[in-house]
């Protein structure tokens, strides 16, 4: 009988504890839910304005066509700046394949140019500082990092592929 009023004791703080943990998540369910439809309705209210505003620029730019039209009297000659002749386009074409040089290759002292030229543009390319910048190509056999100051190469480091291991539970 001793040992019997202490596992009831326990019995109802656990009882106890769960309800206060119930009631504790039933009353946040409650004002979260009441906070997402007062979300919800003022995305609503941002959508329509965005909507508005796209409204507004089609309507402003359907009467400047209309108004530049009617400006342009039969009488009166408009005069337009001649056209000038597109420069060739240095990008290849969608069709056309460039094959780059390994970008193992890359040593120190080439210059930026000449690195876009030889080994295509870099996977991954960020300013670091005033006039320096990293590049990271694609190898065969890891990535290789690429440092620049001042337009040249100053630093290549070649980084390993890293090996996944999968390891199933038993």
């Amino acid at each position: 009988m001793g040992q019997s009023a202490p596992k009831i004791a326990l019995g109802f703080v656990l009882m106890a504890g769960f309800c206060a943990a119930r009631a504790q998540s039933v009353t946040e369910y409650g004002s979260m839910a009441s906070k997402s439809s007062t979300v919800g309705r003022r995305a609503d209210s941002i959508g329509k304005q965005i909507g508005g505003v796209w409204g507004t620029l089609d309507k402003t730019i359907k009467s400047q066509e209309r108004g530049t039209s009617q400006e342009a009297s039969p009488g009166r000659t408009v005069e337009r700046a001649p056209v000038q002749p597109r420069r060739k386009s240095t990008r290849p074409t969608p069709g056309a394949v460039t094959t780059y040089e390994d970008p193992s290759r890359i040593q120190p002292g080439l210059g930026y140019e000449e690195l876009i030229r030889r080994f295509g543009p870099a996977s991954f390319e960020v300013s670091t500082g005033p006039g320096a910048k990293t590049l990271a190509y694609p190898a065969k056999d890891g990535d290789i990092d690429i440092e620049l100051l001042d337009g040249n190469v100053t630093k290549v480091a070649r980084m390993k592929a890293q090996e996944v291991a999968i390891v199933r539970p038993r």
